[in-house]
């Protein structure tokens, strides 16, 4: 392993910008059935992480702009979920990987909730609440400028971490070019509302910086695809939302790997040695008894209170997998999951179809 461990530290310690708890709990209610979505990423030998960050990356770029959705009310002519998104990699201990949030719903109800609120005074006309949602996310509004100015436009590609008071600048003069917020008085308002949408657009250059370094020119050598280490992550999150939600969670875990979990301090002949667990089984019946064994050896068992989907990308992709062994492959998994409590798993052809 070439990266020091202290590093994933560092990483970790970028995610402590966030917003108010306060204002997230008060403006929760505002957006209903919306779905955390979490990446796991492989870095092993066997999967190409640069090529598979590069492309999520692109995908991810494209859907900032609308990431903060629009809740279903009066004046809101296309209502939509907002996104809320996380990234984590699987390598040697998955279990202990960063999870970085790039943009949450929380972040979503709490601009919102300024726009409702603040500006439109608690409970804004259909008219009224038009004309706000156009100069916060309009294609010259306030939000959509500043996240071109500094996340997605950025020369090379190439993103810094900004100054929030540059951000909030460029807020400001895009909100005096609107019809509505030009006429906002105090003007203190104008400047809070800035302020709320540049600490999230910071929060994003902050979290795709973070992937950035965890994905470029990362080498992992020997053992290093703890696949189960990365459902064990996942299960935390899912227990977070579970914890944070009013009724169901909805969870959507996307996971781009061969999904031959490999990892150190493994006894040779351990069913947690997927490829030779396979290669070990006589039947597919016998290759899902082991994947059963994995879940349960694992204390993997998913909140019953949460709706989960689990999609899976290149499952018996790497290129040194033997064909023949992929049906017990298919079975190895699908024993795991259900004995996970997963309803339902599919697989996907490409990462930027996971989880739609």
């Amino acid at each position: 392993m070439r990266k020091p461990k202290s590093k994933f530290l560092v990483i970790s310690l970028l995610f402590s910008m966030v917003l108010p708890a306060s204002s997230q709990a008060a403006n929760h209610s505002i957006f209903n059935g919306t779905e955390r979505v979490v990446y796991f990423l492989d870095v092993s030998a066997s999967s190409d992480a640069r090529q598979l960050w590069k492309f999520l990356r692109s995908s991810l770029f494209e859907k900032l702009e609308t990431s903060l959705g629009a809740p279903n009310r009066n004046g809101i002519a296309k209502p939509r979920k907002p996104i809320d998104l996380s990234l984590s990699i699987i390598n040697d201990n998955s279990q202990s990987a960063p999870v970085i949030e790039i943009v949450s719903s929380r972040d979503a109800a709490t601009i919102w909730g300024v726009m409702i609120n603040s500006i439109g005074g608690g409970n804004p006309s259909g008219l009224r609440m038009k004309d706000i949602e156009k100069d916060f996310f309009g294609s010259t509004g306030a939000y959509p400028t500043v996240v071109r100015e500094f996340v997605t436009e950025t020369e090379d590609g190439q993103i810094k971490i900004f100054p929030i008071s540059a951000c909030q600048k460029k807020a400001e003069a895009a909100f005096k070019k609107g019809n509505f917020m030009s006429n906002v008085r105090p003007t203190t308002k104008v400047t809070e509302a800035a302020r709320d949408i540049c600490k999230v657009v910071l929060k994003m250059a902050k979290g795709i910086t973070a992937a950035d370094a965890l994905f470029v020119d990362y080498k992992c050598e020997g053992k290093c695809s703890d696949v189960v280490g990365a459902v064990q992550r996942a299960q935390a999150v899912v227990a977070d939302e579970v914890r944070n939600s009013n009724g169901t969670a909805k969870v959507c875990i996307a996971i781009a790997s061969d999904m031959l979990n490999s990892r150190p301090n493994l006894s040779p002949g351990s069913p947690w040695l997927t490829l030779s667990a396979l290669k070990n089984s006589t039947t597919v019946v016998e290759a899902e008894s082991k994947g059963k064994q994995v879940a349960e050896e694992a204390s993997i068992r998913f909140n019953s209170r949460a709706k989960i989907r689990v999609e899976v990308i290149g499952q018996g992709g790497g290129t040194g997998f033997p064909p023949d062994l992929r049906a017990k492959l298919d079975a190895f998994w699908n024993g795991f999951w259900k004995a996970s409590g997963i309803k339902s798993q599919s697989q996907q052809a490409s990462l930027d179809q996971a989880c739609k």
